[in-house]
């Protein structure tokens, strides 16, 4: 019978473990494979995790610190004292740890998420170009609470539902809670008025009042016009020139042209709505003073 040479590499493995538990391979084992390797699975020493796991029941006074702790403990020895120690699961914590939620659920309340968190944000960022109506900001602004308020206890009784939570799960559960009210509120008072300029939209001019006109630059939205009433990042006329913006002041109204509906518009061009003070629509970016 032909007797197989270990690989230089567990070879290595196993003067690396020997090392560690103050022991010497056999002379006998460096030759044979199969018996190296058996020689490795009764040394191998416990994993790092292993090794939390212990500490932290001796710490807290469960288990007595046992022999070859912590460093020449091998994974064998750490297997067996977790097995013995872990608390025994009910029938209900091995029915609750075998539920899986439908695939189709997974890509709902992910596609919630990206929608009202991912969406704005982009939105907001780099395209500064839509704004809510102040009348929908202001019908929406206790219901988007609700609907937020009403999409975190979701998420939250989906965690705890679904998923098997352990140190994390304070972190895990606010979390989830944060984003899931923040994608309700921003589809309810955001993303709806968004959507409904593609079924009903036309020409349309909203009234808006002037909160602040010095406001901070950004990269996505140079010299702005700061609207009252209006949700983050879709606060604000981006692009105006310097003359429009100086010939306002705050608490001042304007009229903000363009695609949409009473709900929302994507703007096109602004104007005083003072009538001494009009000097017809002003485009939003590029345009002469």
């Amino acid at each position: 019978m032909t007797v197989r040479r270990p690989s230089s590499i567990k070879i290595e493995r196993a003067k690396w473990i020997a090392s560690r538990i103050n022991q010497s391979v056999p002379e006998s084992a460096l030759g044979d494979d199969k018996e190296l390797s058996a020689w490795v699975k009764i040394h191998d020493p416990a994993s790092d995790n292993q090794i939390k796991q212990i500490k932290r029941w001796i710490a807290s006074g469960k288990i007595e610190e046992p022999p070859r702790y912590p460093h020449a403990m091998t994974a064998a020895e750490a297997r067996r004292i977790i097995a013995a120690n872990r608390p025994a699961r009910t029938r209900g914590d091995h029915r609750q740890a075998r539920q899986k939620l439908p695939w189709l659920a997974r890509k709902l309340l992910w596609l919630w998420l990206l929608v009202g968190v991912v969406v704005p944000m982009v939105v907001g960022l780099f395209i500064p170009l839509f704004l809510p109506s102040t009348e929908w900001a202001t019908l929406m602004s206790i219901p988007s609470v609700a609907i937020g308020l009403v999409s975190a206890a979701v998420y939250v009784l989906v965690l705890r539902t679904y998923r098997e939570l352990r140190d994390d799960y304070t972190i895990i559960i606010g979390g989830a809670a944060l984003l899931a009210f923040a994608a309700g509120r921003n589809i309810a008072i955001l993303i709806a008025p968004m959507i409904f300029p593609l079924f009903t939209g036309a020409h349309v001019e909203l009234p808006y009042a002037v909160v602040q006109i010095d406001g901070f630059e950004s990269k996505g939205c140079r010299r702005p016009i700061k609207l009252e009433g209006l949700p983050l990042m879709f606060r604000e006329l981006c692009g105006f020139p310097d003359s429009f913006r100086q010939s306002l002041a705050p608490g001042m109204r304007l009229s903000v042209a363009g695609y949409g509906t009473r709900y929302g518009l994507y703007v096109e061009s602004a104007r005083p709505a003072d009538p001494f003070s009009t000097d017809g629509p002003m485009p939003l970016r590029g345009a002469p003073d």
